[in-house]
C-alpha cells in the first residue's frame, strides 16, 4: 500500500528505529550547517530554522492555494486552547507581522466554547476561561466567549467579550441551560452515542456565533492526524455521505463557511512548532466520555499504526482528500440565509445535507428494512395490517401504525380495540423526527432515551418542517 503525498510516493514500510539526534552529531538535511533539533518521518533531521520555515510554509501555502481568503476577509477563528490551536493562534500572529508581500491580510477574531458543562465545575471553567482570554489578548487579539450549553436556547446567545462580562452570564444566564444540557447527555445510552452528540453541538454552537458575530468565515484547527481520525470514525457512524465538508479545507455551511488552514500538518509537527518556539499549551477541560467509544478506539488504533509505520495518517489523509459528495456544489449552497437550517434539504441536528432521499434498492433503505424487521417480536411481525384491521377506533378511525405496518394493539397481543394512544403519538413524533435527520444524526438518537430533549432550535425546525409538509400537501393539487 503507498500514499501520493506532495513529495512523491511513500511505501508503507514499517519503521525500524528513530534516527537517534541526542548527542549533537547529526546535521540538518536541509541546510547541512546546523545541527538537528527536530526528526520528522522517522530518519529526517531539520534544524530549528529549516523546521519552522517548513512548517510555516506548509500553513501558508495552504491558505495561498485554496484562493479563498482574501485581503479585509473578517474570519472568526476557533479557539480550543489545545496544542493545534494554540499554534494556529501564533502562527497568524506571525502572518501579521510579516514585511508587506507576506503579511496575511485577513483580520481575525477568536472564539472560545467553554464546555466546564460537561467537564468540570463553572468556577473551573471561568479560571480557564480567563486564562484563554489573557494568553489572546496578551498577542493583540480580541476574544469572544461563549457556553457550550447555549445550544439549548431557542434563540441563538451573543458571545460576550470580557472575562467579567462572562463571569455575570455564567451566574445569571445559563443556570437552566445547563441543567437541559445535562439531561440530555444522561440520556444518551452509549458512549459513541454522547461523543457524536457533542460534537455536532459543538459545532452548532461555533456556526450560531458566527452568524450572530456577522462572519461568513471561519478557521478551525484541524490538523491531519486528527481528520485522519475523523475519516475512519465518520464512516463508521454512518456520516461517511458528509466527509468531504468535514475533513476538506474548505466545508460550505448553510451561513458560514468553515476553513482548516492546519489540515497539512501532523500533530507531531505542531508539538515540535510550539516546543521550539517555548509556548505554552493550556488544554483547557474538553469532554473525554467515560467509556471506550468509536472514536477513541478509532484514534487508539490509528495512533498504534502510526507508530509503526510513518506513512499510515498521510495515507488515510490523502484518500480523503480526493473523497466528493454526490450532492452538486449547488444544491450544498442554495440557501445562504439566517433561516436556513429550516430548509428540508438539510439536517435539523448537525446542518448537513440530508442523504436519506434513496431508492427502493438502496443499502441504506435495506439497513431500515432489517432494523425494522429485527427490532420486533414474532406476534408483531405477523400481525395483521392496520388497513386490514376490522376493529376501529369510536371515532370510527383506524388506530395510527405504531410498529411499521401492524395495528397499534398487536405489540401487546391483545384485541385491537386496545389501542394504546400515547404509544401511537410517541411513535409519530419519533418519525416526523427522523425524516428530519440525517442518517449519522438518526444513528445517534437510536441511543437517546428521550428525544423531547433536544435543543429547542432542533424541535422547532422538525416543527416548522412538519407544517410545511402539510401546508404542501394540502395545495399539492392547486400547482401546475
Amino acid at each position: 500500500m503507498c500514499s501520493v503525498d506532495p513529495d512523491g510516493v511513500i511505501e508503507m514500510t514499517r519503521a525500524t528505529g528513530t534516527l537517534d539526534i541526542s548527542k549533537g552529531d547529526v546535521m540538518c538535511r536541509k541546510c547541512a550547517s546546523a545541527v538537528a533539533e527536530v526528526v520528522l518521518r522517522v530518519r529526517d533531521a531539520y534544524c530549528r530554522d529549516c523546521f519552522l520555515a517548513y512548517f510555516t510554509h506548509k500553513f501558508r501555502s495552504t491558505i495561498g492555494k485554496s484562493k479563498q481568503i482574501h485581503p479585509g476577509d473578517r474570519i472568526l477563528v476557533g479557539l480550543s486552547g489545545g496544542a493545534s490551536s494554540t499554534a494556529l493562534l501564533h502562527l497568524i500572529r506571525e502572518g501579521l507581522q510579516e514585511s508587506s508581500h507576506k503579511k496575511l491580510r485577513f483580520d481575525p477574531v477568536f472564539l472560545y466554547v467553554d464546555e466546564c458543562v460537561l467537564c468540570g465545575s463553572m468556577d473551573e471553567g471561568c479560571d480557564h476561561v480567563h486564562k484563554v482570554v489573557e494568553q489572546v489578548a496578551s498577542l493583540g487579539f480580541q476574544c469572544y466567549v461563549a457556553a457550550l450549553e447555549q445550544v439549548m436556547a431557542l434563540q441563538p446567545v451573543l458571545p460576550v467579550l470580557r472575562t467579567q462580562e462572562w463571569k455575570e452570564m455564567k451566574h445569571t444566564v445559563d443556570e437552566n441551560l445547563r441543567k437541559k444540557f445535562c439531561e440530555l447527555f444522561t440520556s444518551c445510552k452509549s458512549a459513541s452515542a454522547q461523543q457524536d452528540l457533542h460534537d455536532q453541538l459543538l459545532q452548532t454552537v461555533l456556526r450560531q456565533c458566527a452568524h450572530s458575530l456577522g462572519f461568513r468565515k471561519m478557521f478551525l484547527g484541524d490538523n491531519s492526524t486528527t481528520l485522519s481520525v475523523r475519516i475512519l470514525s465518520q464512516v463508521a457512524l454512518g456520516r461517511g455521505s458528509q466527509l468531504p465538508a468535514r475533513v476538506h479545507f474548505k466545508a460550505p455551511s448553510q451561513s458560514v463557511e468553515v476553513y482548516r488552514p492546519m489540515r497539512e500538518l501532523l500533530e507531531n509537527e505542531i508539538l515540535h512548532y510550539l516546543n521550539l518556539q517555548d509556548i505554552t499549551v493550556l488544554r483547557p477541560p474538553t469532554f473525554q466520555p467515560k467509556n471506550t467509544s468509536i472514536a477513541s478506539c478509532t484514534e487508539e488504533f490509528v495512533r498504534s499504526l502510526q507508530n509503526d509505520f510513518p506513512a499510515t495518517i498521510p495515507t488515510i489523509f490523502r484518500t480523503g482528500d480526493k473523497l466528493v459528495s454526490t450532492t452538486t456544489q449547488a444544491e450544498k449552497e442554495h440557501d445562504s440565509s439566517a433561516d436556513s437550517l429550516t430548509s428540508d434539504d438539510f439536517c435539523a441536528l448537525c446542518g448537513s445535507t440530508l442523504d436519506t432521499e434513496k431508492g427502493e434498492a438502496s443499502a441504506l433503505h435495506a439497513t431500515v428494512v432489517s432494523q425494522k424487521y429485527s427490532s420486533k417480536r414474532p406476534q408483531e411481525i405477523n400481525a395483521v395490517p392496520v388497513q386490514e384491521c376490522g376493529k376501529v377506533k369510536s371515532d370510527g378511525e383506524t388506530s395510527p401504525d405504531p410498529g411499521g405496518g401492524m395495528c397499534g394493539c398487536a405489540k401487546a397481543g391483545g384485541d385491537c380495540s386496545k389501542t394504546n394512544m400515547n404509544v401511537d403519538q410517541k411513535w409519530e413524533m419519533s418519525k416526523t423526527l427522523e425524516q428530519c435527520l440525517c442518517y449519522g444524526c438518526r444513528v445517534t438518537l437510536r441511543d437517546l432515551a428521550d428525544t423531547g430533549l433536544l435543543p429547542a432550535k432542533v424541535q422547532a425546525t422538525v416543527a416548522e418542517q412538519k407544517q410545511r409538509k402539510i401546508m404542501k400537501e394540502q395545495i399539492q393539487d392547486f400547482l401546475l
